[in-house]
């Protein structure tokens, strides 16, 4: 296309010249004078008109290269939109309003050509027909460079959107995993004398045989209750809380659980028979895979 433009622009030039040199041998008079002024100025009209119409074609050519290697991929905007992704697309809507703004100026450019064509009287058909099907295609190169540009802006905001959604389900299942992770880790314990423990239903007798004048059942334990109120114990993380204090460091303790003594420390164990001021679970996970819920007896 542009090189059919430079042809034209050679084609306008050649009458002007032919009548230069017929006027110079013949001698001119006032009137041919101001006729060939008025010819050089149409001409030069025509050659600028022509080469504001080749430098818009080359123009709209670059904003065409710019649109196509404009990508998305690899953007940051099809994965999470943390800072990383914020700054890509912040980047990527920069650069499609920077070529927006490229494509105004093309159009301001083009209406501009229209107005002088219109403005100039061609003598040449030929020059007046290449020039029309010049502008229609750059019309047309106009409307499909608008056309990318809105598919562009409409797929970043439909990744921003997805993005937003996957950013909520990812702070959902975070959430939902610290819930499950604070469940998990949550476990319960509670210190107290037989009496006290069965009164807030914590602990049964089990076992046993009554003998004559002797109160009680001999070989009676005490054992957790089958349905054991959380609200009755103390809640700790496992993980970061393993020293169970004991109120009395003179009295004797057993544990009523499930809970083996090998994964625990204290001043005296013998016999399942605590002493001292605490106890100090050594090996958390362990200790804790025999019940959620330590029940630890105070002998009176």
């Amino acid at each position: 296309m542009l090189r059919r433009i430079n042809n034209a622009k050679r084609m306008v030039s050649a009458p002007a010249a032919l009548l230069l040199v017929f006027v110079a041998s013949c001698g001119p008079s006032a009137e041919t004078r101001e006729r060939i002024a008025e010819l050089e100025q149409a001409a030069a009209e025509k050659d600028s008109l022509l080469i504001q119409i080749a430098d818009l074609g080359r123009f709209m050519s670059d904003v065409s290269a710019e649109l196509s290697d404009v990508s998305l991929e690899g953007s940051g905007l099809e994965v999470l939109m943390e800072s990383p992704g914020q700054a890509s697309r912040d980047s990527v809507l920069v650069k499609i309003q920077y070529l927006t703004d490229r494509v105004d100026q093309s159009e301001q450019r083009l209406a501009e050509s229209q107005r002088r064509i219109r403005s100039l009287a061609l003598e040449s058909d030929t020059l007046e027909a290449l020039l029309a099907e010049t502008i229609r295609s750059y019309e047309r190169t106009l409307e499909n460079q608008r056309a990318t540009i809105e598919s562009l802006t409409e797929r970043v905001n439909a990744l921003e959107e997805e993005n937003v959604r996957l950013v909520a389900s990812v702070d959902t299942l975070s959430t939902q995993l610290d819930t499950l992770k604070t469940e998990a880790n949550t476990v319960y314990y509670v210190v107290g004398t037989k009496d006290e423990l069965i009164e807030r239903g914590l602990v049964e007798k089990e076992g046993g045989a009554r003998f004559l004048f002797i109160f009680g059942k001999r070989g009676e334990t005490l054992v957790p209750a089958r349905e054991l109120d959380p609200a009755e114990f103390t809640a700790i993380d496992k993980d970061h809380v393993t020293t169970i204090v004991l109120p009395d460091s003179t009295a004797e303790y057993e544990i009523a659980s499930r809970h083996p003594t090998e994964y625990i420390v204290a001043e005296s164990i013998e016999d399942g028979k605590i002493r001292g001021a605490a106890i100090q679970i050594v090996t958390p996970d362990e200790f804790w895979k025999a019940s959620r819920y330590l029940i630890v007896v105070q002998k009176s």
